[in-house]
């Protein structure tokens, strides 16, 4: 059968309803699908495969999005440091080779204020001065390879340390996704063995059925308190809304409503 929810009327008593202080609601039936729950011993579904089915089941609901780290090869951090290291030594090597121009410009000045010409005194100094440029260029171009070196090595070890905490802080999440998943699971399955599963003999009941939003828009007019009573009580009547609830949205569908409508503070 399937439940219709509606606001009760004042003139109306509803014949479905028990005594759970649930007067602002009406619920009828009227024909419609039965919920049916068996079980016998021709089921091949150990407890240890149900109990594993709920948590596989579970564990897809509460998986974590992970984190993806971006590891850099070696080659790639190399490239990312020159680009921002490397202008500052180009710059440095053109200020010493202008300056080694402006030497050479002033010593031809000279030579020429004096009369020299191209004597080999001039070339001599020339040469000196090229020789000089030459070795600052190869000393900065030395600082450059060893200064790139340790900023990539730092930058290989920062990110050695970065790996292995997003790995940590994955693991993490999925251990206590599991968890969760665990605990929704061990619910189910105590719901699971309550409703006779898993036992030798057949157990078949007929409870009615109805839409998940029907249940839901149930729950919400209740207050927290009746909610408890569905949810936990042990009165005919909340054993049979709870019923009700499980032939209807089933055991996942009951804990994702027990979420979404609570019964505590």
């Amino acid at each position: 059968m399937a439940i219709t929810i509606s606001k009760k009327q004042s003139s109306v008593k509803p014949t479905s309803l028990y005594d759970l202080g649930l007067g602002k609601l009406k619920i009828g039936f009227d024909d419609a699908d039965t919920y049916e729950s068996s079980d016998s011993s021709g089921s091949t579904a150990s407890d240890e495969d149900v109990l594993s089915a709920y948590i596989d089941e579970m564990y897809t609901r509460y998986q974590p999005e992970e984190i993806e780290f971006d590891e850099q090869t070696q080659d790639e951090l190399s490239d990312s440091v020159a680009a921002w290291l490397r202008p500052s030594y180009d710059q440095a090597i053109a200020n010493r080779t202008a300056q080694t121009q402006a030497y050479r410009a002033e010593t031809d000045a000279d030579a020429i204020a004096r009369g020299m010409g191209a004597s080999t005194y001039v070339t001599d100094v020339k040469e000196r001065q090229n020789s000089a440029e030459a070795s600052d260029i190869a000393s900065l171009e030395s600082d450059y390879g060893a200064t790139l070196a340790k900023y990539v090595t730092e930058g290989l070890e920062t990110q050695n340390e970065q790996k292995l905490e997003t790995a940590s802080y994955n693991a993490e999440q999925r251990k206590n996704a599991y968890d969760m998943a665990y605990a929704a699971a061990v619910q189910l399955f105590a719901y699971y063995k309550k409703s006779g599963g898993g036992s030798s003999g057949k157990s078949t009941k007929k409870v009615a059925s109805t839409t998940s939003e029907n249940c839901a828009e149930f729950l919400n007019q209740l207050t927290k308190a009746e909610r408890a009573e569905v949810y936990a009580g042990s009165t005919t009547a909340g054993k049979q809304y709870r019923a009700e609830i499980l032939a209807s949205v089933g055991y996942s569908g009951y804990l994702q409503l027990q979420s979404r409508y609570p019964s505590t503070p």
